[in-house]
This record gives structure tokens, sequence and C-alpha cells, in this order.
């Protein structure tokens, strides 16, 4: 299986490179210049995925649903202290859990933020069935990793 991984991430970089972009940082996945679609690969634990558009969001968080998967979405931005420091804990929580992890970076995507009411970075909504079940305001480490593992069951 980690040949198998390992092999689907060497084949994406690759197809950034090809594209004449490259690969994203902290194990965030987007496609390379092209239209953004989602598949079952796409929602696999590990990774965590941007979202640059609301139609693109809100695909993802369908596909989850479909699967009754939990989608947890990280409202960030590049000029947020906060938002930084987490970052590192919540790809960890990506590989640990059985979820969807999903950035937006509400200057990229503002129309996303807009729609789920976010006002203060960082913001985590957990969406089980399409539905938000559940919202974190800020940094909290100790509290982010409780409501996964609530909402994960």
């Amino acid at each position: 299986k980690l040949e198998l991984t390992s092999l689907v991430a060497l084949l994406a970089a690759l197809s950034c490179v090809m594209a004449g972009s490259s690969p994203r940082p902290f194990g965030i996945t987007k496609s390379c210049n092209t239209p953004s679609t989602t598949t079952i690969l796409d929602i696999r634990g590990g990774a965590v995925h941007e979202s640059s558009s609301l139609s693109d969001l809100e695909s993802k968080i369908q596909s989850a649903a479909l699967q009754n998967k939990l989608t947890i979405i990280d409202f960030t931005a590049t000029w947020c202290g906060p938002c930084k420091a987490i970052a590192p804990l919540y790809k960890e929580l990506s590989e640990e859990f059985d979820a969807q992890f999903i950035k937006v970076d509400v200057d990229e995507n503002p129309d996303a933020a807009q729609k789920y009411g976010v006002s203060a970075m960082p913001t985590f909504l957990f969406i089980k069935g399409g539905e938000v079940v559940d919202r974190l305001m800020g940094a909290n480490a100790a509290r982010l990793k409780e409501l996964i593992a609530e909402w994960s069951l």
C-alpha cells in the first residue's frame, strides 16, 4: 500500500512539473492549472486538499457526504500567524484520522468564507452528511483534535 501511495504522489508531482507548476507544500494537493474534479482518491486521508472556488469546495463536501465521511475545513489566510502555527498539526491530524481535510484561503476563495459565515481565522468547520455539525474559531490544538475525534466516529 505504501508503494502505491508513493507512486500516486510521484505521478501527481510529475504532472505538476509537466504542467509547468510545482507541488504545494505541507501535503496540500491542488490540481495544476486544470479544472478541478473530485474523485474517490481525492478524499483519502493523509492529505490536506486546497479548494480555491466555492463550487470545488461544495463538490468535495458532496463526495465525502456520499461516503459518510467527515469533512474538516480550515479557513485560513497567508497573513494569519495562528493559521501558520496550527498548519503542521492539521497536516498530522489528516494522517491520523479517516476524514477529508480541506484548506480554504479566504483571500482566494471569499465566496466560501462568506457562505459559511467565516469572520476570523483560523475557523474550522466540521461537516457530516453535507451539513455543518460544529465549528471551532481560533488555533486551539487540543479542542481541534477533540472535535475531529468526536465527529469522525
